[in-house]
C-alpha cells in the first residue's frame, strides 16, 4: 500500500492512518526500530501492558509455525477491545505466515513487524509494501540535526540548562542508538534531581561514553600544540594512560582520513568537519576544528599512526611504564605541531 521514507517517518508513526493493519518497520539503527514500532502499538491499544491487547512473538516462533501469527491475530481480547501484535523478524522467513495474514486480514488487530536494514528489493519489504492495508517504514540513524534536536528537546521537558561544554559532549557522546540516548539522558535527568544547570563534569561523571570524550579533549590539545597542563591534569583526577593513547590514535587515523577527504575535494572545510563529526569527534567546536584540520596535512599525519600503535603496544605489555608511554608519545605529537 505505501513505503514511508525516512523524513516522513515520525509524522506517519505519531498518526498511522486508520486502513493499515501491517506495518513492517526496519532500519539499521534497532533502538529507532523498536520505538517506532512501540509509538505505533500504542496508537493503537488502549493498555500496551495488558497481555490480552498487546503480545510479542519471536520470528523463530512465527516461522517454525506460520498459523500462530494468524491466530493471535484473530484472538479477540479477554474483554474487548482491540489487539497488537510485534513481531521481531531474525535470520529466518516469515513470508509464509505474512503472505496468510495479507491474505485474511484481521478484523481489529494491528501486526507491527520489526527488521534490520532492509533493500527496496527485499522481499518482506516488497510484500508488505504492495499489500493492501500494509506499510513499509523506514528508520536511518539520526542526523547531527536530529541529535541536536532530542538533546534541547529533552533537557527542556526536564527543566534543565546545559553549559556549551555539557552540551557537547552530549551530542558527541549520543546517537548511535535511539533507545540508548533517550536512556542516557533519562540517567543525566535523574542524576540532575534538585539542580538545573548541567556542567560538563554532570555529562563525564554519568554519561556512557563521556569518559572517553575527557580523554580526547587532552588528545586534540596535544594535536594542538599542547601537552602540558591539561595532560598533567588528565593524569591527576585518575585518568587511564591506556584510554589517552587509543584516543590518540583514534584521533589521528580520523584526522588522517579527514585530511584526505578534504584534499580529494579541493580543500573543502565542511567535508574534514563531516568526516571529524562521524568518527566521534563532534564535542569539538567548528573553530577547534577548522584550526586543526588546517595545521594538519596527510602527509604529515601519516608518520604519527605506527609510533602511536607501537606506543599502545609497549603500555599495553607494561602497566608500570603506561603512563609514561602515554606522555611521551603525547609530547611527541605536540613537538610535531609546534615544529612544522
Amino acid at each position: 500500500m505505501v513505503a514511508v521514507p525516512h523524513k516522513d517517518a515520525e509524522r506517519f508513526v505519531a498518526s498511522p492512518p486508520e486502513g493499515v493493519f501491517l506495518f513492517l518497520v526496519h532500519g539499521a539503527d534497532a533502538g529507532m526500530v523498536r520505538e517506532r514500532a512501540l509509538a505505533i502499538i500504542s496508537q493503537r491499544v488502549d493498555d500496551r501492558r495488558d497481555p490480552f491487547q498487546f503480545v510479542e512473538l519471536s520470528g523463530d516462533a512465527v516461522s517454525a509455525d506460520p498459523l500462530t501469527l494468524l491466530d493471535e491475530a484473530n484472538t479477540t481480547p479477554l474483554f474487548g477491545g482491540k489487539r497488537a501484535i510485534l513481531v521481531e523478524t531474525g535470520a529466518k522467513s516469515v513470508i509464509p505466515a505474512v503472505t496468510s495474514l495479507v491474505s485474511a486480514p484481521p478484523a481489529a488487530c494491528t501486526v507491527v513487524l520489526t527488521a534490520g536494514a532492509l533493500k527496496k528489493d527485499a522481499p518482506l519489504r516488497k510484500l508488505v509494501e504492495s499489500a493492501k492495508g500494509g506499510a513499509g517504514i523506514e528508520c536511518q540513524p539520526d542526523t547531527e540535526q536530529d541529535v541536536h534536536a532530542l538533546v534541547d528537546r529533552s533537557l527542556k521537558e526536564a527543566g534543565l540548562v546545559a553549559s556549551p561544554e555539557a552540551r557537547a559532549l552530549l551530542l558527541a557522546a549520543l546517537g548511535e542508538d535511539r533507545l540508548m540516548s533517550r536512556g542516557e539522558l533519562a540517567k543525566l535527568i535523574l542524576y540532575m534531581h534538585g539542580r538545573e544547570h548541567v556542567e560538563a563534569a554532570d555529562v563525564e561523571a554519568i554519561v556512557a561514553h563521556a569518559s572517553n570524550i575527557a580523554s580526547d579533549r587532552v588528545v586534540t590539545a596535544a594535536f594542538g600544540g599542547e601537552a602540558g597542563e591539561t595532560l598533567d591534569a588528565y593524569f591527576a583526577q585518575g585518568g587511564e594512560p591506556g584510554g589517552v593513547l587509543f584516543g590518540a590514535l583514534r584521533y589521528a587515523v580520523a584526522l588522517h582520513r579527514a585530511r584526505i577527504a578534504m584534499e580529494r575535494e579541493g580543500g573543502r572545510m565542511d567535508v574534514g568537519k563531516n568526516a571529524l563529526f562521524r568518527a566521534g569527534f563532534g564535542f569539538m567546536h567548528s573553530g577547534l576544528m577548522e584550526a586543526q584540520l588546517k595545521a594538519w596535512s596527510s602527509a604529515r599525519l601519516a608518520p604519527l599512526i605506527e609510533p602511536l600503535r607501537e606506543a599502545q603496544t609497549r603500555a599495553r605489555a607494561n602497566a608500570a611504564s603506561a603512563q609514561m608511554e602515554a606522555e611521551r608519545a603525547l609530547w611527541r605529537v605536540a613537538k610535531a605541531v609546534r615544529g612544522r
